[in-house]
């Protein structure tokens, strides 16, 4: 008995240091948001030249507070990402990603779809969570190496870029290695089916929702144990995340659609109305006359009333004169008889 529990414990100890046992951090989350991405890149083409209730929500995801591009493929990370801030606190991480606040600042979580991917993808304080704990391998399925360093002290990004210097590069590298792909627009994507994919992997905390893996209620600062993810202002009016927006248009262009339909159907109705034979009074009147033969037949009777009296006539009188009687009868009222 004894042998066993020791051999259930060296395979124990065997699997929790098996270092294949390894993890992409955020994978899920990048996927579902890499797609949505691509999505709205392509249907943001199809409408920006068009007056589409889409077209606002569309620039907003793919843009933020930026302005378009001639294509979202040729979007390239806006400079003021990567400028010095006159306070420290304008390019900290937590302010960027995790701080819900109705203050008027440069940039904030939701603010775009690519912002939130830089939020969502770039490594924290000593490259977290790429630092070796928790057997993490990659970061949206891209290994430490991609931002240029493997030593213990790599800092990344989670303070202001004053710190040392590097948080430029690091946010530069996310969006060519990363952000940059899912630009490209994929027309076999479904947006409204890619937007809820990715509002199903948003995750309610108290008053505020979460993009990415995260501990309690982090300011996703991207500290270890704060966690590199969004945190979400869903009730702050000034700052309301860019796929609310687009779920707000999408329900409006489909009211829309609704409308045009009706209004088609209502008009091709009257159309067909229009072209149906219309009965007019004259043909009315015309058609209540009588038929030309009945007119003749009135004519004939007219002809051949008189040639019947006379063959009446006549019979009366070769009655009378076999009977050798006489009749009394006015004349005339033979004649009306006959007449009637």
């Amino acid at each position: 008995m004894k042998s066993w529990v020791l051999v259930m414990m060296v395979m124990s100890v065997g699997v929790c240091a098996n270092p294949s046992a390894t993890k992409n951090y955020n994978e899920e989350e990048h996927k579902t948001l890499c797609d949505l991405l691509k999505a709205a890149s392509s249907k943001w083409k199809s409408v920006k030249n068009s007056d589409s209730p889409m077209k606002k929500a569309l620039e907003k995801a793919v843009f933020g507070e930026s302005v378009a591009a001639q294509t979202a493929s040729g979007f390239e990370m806006p400079g003021e990402y990567t400028k010095q801030e006159d306070s420290d606190d304008k390019s900290k991480r937590k302010n960027w990603c995790g701080t819900c606040s109705s203050e008027d600042k440069k940039h904030y979580p939701g603010e775009s779809a690519t912002h939130d991917l830089l939020c969502l993808c770039t490594p924290g304080q000593l490259a977290y969570p790429l630092n070796g704990a928790n057997n993490v391998s990659t970061l949206c399925g891209k290994t430490r190496s991609t931002w240029g360093g493997s030593g213990n002290g790599m800092n990344v990004w989670y303070t202001d870029f004053g710190d040392n210097g590097h948080g430029k590069e690091y946010l530069t590298k996310t969006w060519t290695e990363i952000i940059t792909v899912c630009l490209k627009s994929a027309d076999e994507i479904n947006l409204e089916t890619a937007l809820k994919t990715f509002t199903d992997k948003i995750k309610p905390i108290n008053t505020h929702k979460y993009l990415g893996e995260h501990k309690d209620e982090p300011d996703c600062s991207g500290i270890p144990g704060q966690g590199v993810c969004v945190k979400y202002c869903p009730n702050d009016p000034q700052h309301k995340p860019w796929w609310a927006r687009l779920e707000d248009a999408i329900q409006k262009d489909k009211e829309e659609s609704e409308r045009q339909k009706s209004k088609a159907s209502e008009k091709g109705q009257k159309l067909k109305a229009s072209n149906r034979p219309q009965t007019t009074p004259e043909k009315s009147a015309q058609s209540a006359k009588p038929a030309p033969r009945a007119s003749k037949s009135s004519q004939t009777e007219e002809t051949q009333g008189p040639q019947r009296a006379e063959q009446v006539i006549s019979n009366i009188n070769s009655t009378i004169e076999e009977d050798s009687s006489t009749i009394i009868l006015p004349f005339w009222l033979l004649l009306a008889a006959l007449s009637n």
